[in-house]
């Protein structure tokens, strides 16, 4: 890899709510049936907004958060980290999850506890912090950075 720095994924090339419908393209009636694919872990602005653009782009959707607010689908209250939790709202039949909780540290736990215990195959995780980028995206998730995505478009219009 040679001392070069590796340029940010996702960094805001496109915008974010572009991005949803082509970023979740799985069938939502998987070999569970009619069982969300596409899990919201952490709700606050981002998280809701993304459940809501996945929902409105006709996607079988379930937000999980502390306190969650402004979703009209499926809502568990919690805690994205609790184990039980995550099991019992069938997390294992997710062929998506989405991280959006405020703390890149709590994100890429919780990425990790999807891909590892419950073998979720694509985790997207927001990265609020420009130089974590790679951290999560070595650690095998796809990272989305909204600090890096104002910025790049502030670039373009200014």
């Amino acid at each position: 890899m040679g001392d070069e720095p590796r340029p940010p994924r996702f960094a805001g090339r496109r915008r974010l709510h572009s991005m949803i419908p082509t970023a979740f393209t799985t069938d939502d009636r998987s070999q569970h049936g009619n069982a969300p694919t596409h899990f919201v872990l952490g709700g606050g602005h981002v998280g809701t907004a993304v459940a809501n653009a996945l929902r409105e782009a006709d996607r079988s959707v379930v937000l999980i958060d502390e306190s969650p607010n402004r979703f009209d689908g499926r809502t568990i209250e919690g805690d994205p980290r609790n184990l039980e939790l995550l099991e019992a709202a069938g997390l294992s039949a997710a062929s998506t999850v989405v991280v959006a909780t405020r703390s890149d540290s709590r994100n890429l736990l919780v990425a990790q506890l999807a891909r590892v215990r419950f073998d979720v195959p694509e985790t997207v995780v927001l990265v609020n912090v420009p130089d974590r980028l790679d951290v999560v995206a070595d650690a095998g998730h796809e990272p989305v950075c909204a600090t890096s995505a104002l910025s790049d478009a502030l670039e373009l219009i200014v």
